[in-house]
């Protein structure tokens, strides 16, 4: 019979995540990063298969891991350049005019090929510790923009309100790795 040493299972980290202890670090996009102001870490999900029994369906694991988007919402700076970038990378991916327009404009980090590569961009999210030091990286592979909400001007509002942005990244997976 095993026995369970109550002491090992005491947490080593008695401090909480603080939500607002985090710097997103993306390649292609330095712009965006400095005024990221929400991002949230994308849940993943895996699927069950059913197995039919004469009684019941019984779930058993699966072997497909689904992740969600990664969203992040940024503050748009005046001339709107942040929101540019990433405007332009999707135009540069989906060519909505001329077929010229497809990977036409150079990365910005000048990372990847001529190719599919080029089209991805490897982003990474610092979690830091209550004293603001580096403790965990999440590193978010081959990830592309699929959305980029867009921008309402108003003259309605009686305070000084700054546009944001909303943008949403589809990725092969995500990792972690310890500072």
């Amino acid at each position: 019979m095993a026995t369970i040493d109550s002491l090992r299972r005491q947490p080593d980290i008695q401090d909480y995540a603080s939500t607002s202890q985090f710097r997103v670090t993306l390649g292609n996009f330095p712009l965006t990063e400095w005024f990221c102001t929400t991002l949230t870490l994308p849940g993943i999900s895996l699927g069950t298969v059913d197995i039919s029994t004469p009684l019941a369906m019984v779930p058993s694991v699966g072997d497909t891991l689904v992740y969600e988007n990664f969203d992040m919402t940024f503050l748009v700076d005046e001339e709107l350049k942040n929101y540019q970038e990433i405007h332009d990378w999707m135009v540069n991916i989906g060519f909505p005019y001329s077929h010229k327009q497809f990977m036409a404009k150079e990365r910005v980090d000048q990372m990847g090929v001529r190719g599919g590569d080029s089209l991805m961009s490897d982003m990474s999210i610092t979690i830091l510790s209550s004293h603001n030091n580096p403790k965990l990286h999440v590193n978010i592979h081959d990830a592309f923009p699929v959305s980029l909400s867009g921008l309402t001007y108003t003259t309605q509002d009686v305070d000084a309100t700054y546009l944001t942005a909303d943008v949403s990244f589809a990725y092969l997976y995500y990792d972690f790795k310890s500072v």
